[in-house]
C-alpha cells in the first residue's frame, strides 16, 4: 500500500472478547506498544481501526483490542490480515541502511551474473532475510541470501544494489 509499511499480521484471536494477537515483524517490537490506530488493507486501501487497549504478549507479539470488534466472531475474520502504519512514522536511516519495502522496485546488479534483475520481495525467514530477484531471461525468481558478504552497496537515489554473491546462486 502506497505510503505504508507492513507492520506484521494478525496471528489468532485472543480470548471470546474480540481481542486479537498482533504479531510485530520489527527488530524493536517496543517501540509499537503504544499505538492508537493502525491499518488494514480493503481493497487495496488502507482502513484505519483504532486501538482501544494493547498490552505485551510475547517478545514480537502483543494483545490488542479494536473499537468496533468486540466478540469472536469479529476477530476470527481479521486472521491473517497483514497489519500496515505510515511511512512517515518510521525513523530516518543513514544512506547505507534501508527498509526492506523501500528497495521493491530496486535494480540490482552482480558482476557474476550477467544482465540487470528487478528486487520483487524481500523475504523474512527465520535464519535469514532473503532478497527475490526477477531476472528477464528467468522465469523462476531468484533468491540470494541478503547477507554481508554478498552485498556492495545500495544507492537509492539512483535505486541501485550491487551485488556479489556465489554465481552458482544465480543458476539454481
Amino acid at each position: 500500500m502506497e505510503g505504508h509499511f507492513q507492520l506484521g499480521y494478525i496471528r489468532k484471536k485472543h480470548g471470546f472478547k474480540g481481542d486479537i494477537v498482533l504479531h510485530i515483524d520489527s527488530d524493536h517490537p517496543e517501540k509499537y506498544t503504544s499505538l492508537d490506530v493502525l491499518f488494514l488493507e480493503d481493497s487495496g486501501s488502507p482502513l484505519p481501526y483504532f486501538v482501544s487497549s494493547i498490552r505485551t504478549h510475547k517478545l514480537n507479539e502483543v494483545i490488542i483490542r479494536l473499537d468496533g470488534i468486540s466478540s469472536e466472531e469479529e476477530a476470527s475474520r481479521l486472521i491473517g490480515k497483514l497489519i500496515f502504519l505510515p511511512e512517515e512514522i518510521l525513523p530516518e536511516l543513514n544512506s547505507d541502511q534501508f527498509y526492506y519495502h523501500e528497495i521493491i522496485g530496486f535494480t540490482a546488479v552482480d558482476s557474476s551474473f550477467p544482465g540487470e534483475m528487478i528486487v520483487t520481495d524481500v523475504l523474512d525467514r527465520p535464519a535469514q532475510c532473503i532478497l527475490s530477484l526477477k531476472h528477464p531471461d528467468k522465469e523462476e525468481p531468484i533468491l540470494i541470501p541478503l547477507v554481508d558478504d554478498f552485498w556492495i552497496s545500495i544507492d537509492k537515489k539512483l535505486k541501485l544494489i550491487k551485488l556479489c554473491a556465489p554465481a552458482e546462486l544465480y543458476s539454481l
